[in-house]
């Protein structure tokens, strides 16, 4: 048995959205309920929630990416044609 859910959000958002699960192979349907399995399953929302400053996640971006430029073992791709592949993965 399935039932129906209606949410409101802004339009760009909702598009953006769609357009990203597209390109993973998923609809909004399926990701909604992905979210809501994956926060029962846990007890809690998956992903950090905090207010931090923009500048704080600019800084932790940059921190992140320097790690990742610096580490040897960290997966690379050069082929513009296999990107998508590589993202995905």
């Amino acid at each position: 048995m399935t039932t129906s859910l209606t949410i409101r959000m802004d339009d760009s958002l909702k598009a953006e959205a769609e357009d990203f699960f597209d390109d993973i192979g998923m609809n909004m349907t399926t990701a909604i309920t992905c979210f809501f399995k994956k926060c029962l399953a846990t007890g809690e929302i998956p992903f950090k929630i905090s207010r931090q400053s923009k500048q704080e996640r600019l800084l932790a971006a940059v921190r992140e990416a320097n790690e990742i430029a610096n580490d040897p073992n960290a997966e690379y791709c050069d082929d513009p044609a296999k990107l998508k592949e590589f993202l995905l993965s």
